[in-house]
Order: C-alpha cells, then structure tokens, then sequence
C-alpha cells in the first residue's frame, strides 16, 4: 500500500505550526538574555556577543544542535543559561514533534 505523505504533512500542520511558534519565542526570549548576561559591564566590545542579534544567532544554532563554535558564552551564568535553554529546547521540542511521528504511523497503518 502506498502511503500518503501529503496527508500526513496536512494534518500535522497544528503541530507545525506550534514548534515553529516555540522555537520563535525560544529564540526572541533567551537572545537577549544571553546578550545582556555576556555584556561586559565596562561597556567595552564584547567577545563574542556583539548584540542582541548575535544572541539570537546563537539560540538558533543552538536549537539546530550544530554548535558552529563562532560564538560561545564564556561567563558561568552564560554557560548555565546556555546549557539550560539547550535542555528545556529538547524537552519542549520534543511534545509537537512526537505528535507528528504519531499522525504518520496511524496513517501508514491505515494504508492511506
């Protein structure tokens, strides 16, 4: 039997939507945050974190797990921070993206 994708994709797209919706707060969330705790406070040109963008860059390689190594925190409340959103992102992506492997396994079982 060959089973439909397209179905599947469709019907999964409140699941889509809602990790994309966590991943954009995620991100919009701990950038600055990361940001604001790498800032030096002399006010002189930060290391790595150059804005609150560079945050955000860095949340989003962190989701991806590819860990580019170009920026780093390189404060203890940083790393922390860091290894803390690194886990709580793959506790929360976890929830939607399970829901979506549900949906294609009962499509594939009922042949459609």
């Amino acid at each position: 039997a060959v089973v439909s994708t397209q179905s599947t994709g469709i019907n999964s797209i409140p699941e889509i939507i809602l990790l994309l919706l966590m991943w954009s707060l995620g991100v919009l969330m701990f950038g600055p945050i990361i940001y604001f705790v790498e800032k030096p406070a002399d006010d002189s040109v930060a290391k790595n974190f150059t804005s609150a963008f560079s945050g955000m860059w860095f949340c989003v390689v962190t989701i991806g797990t590819v860990g580019y190594g170009d920026i780093v925190p390189s404060t203890d409340l940083g790393k922390f921070l860091a290894a803390v959103y690194a886990i709580l992102n793959l506790t929360i992506m976890t929830i939607p993206i399970s829901i979506i492997i549900t949906k294609f396994n009962k499509s594939i079982k009922k042949g459609t």
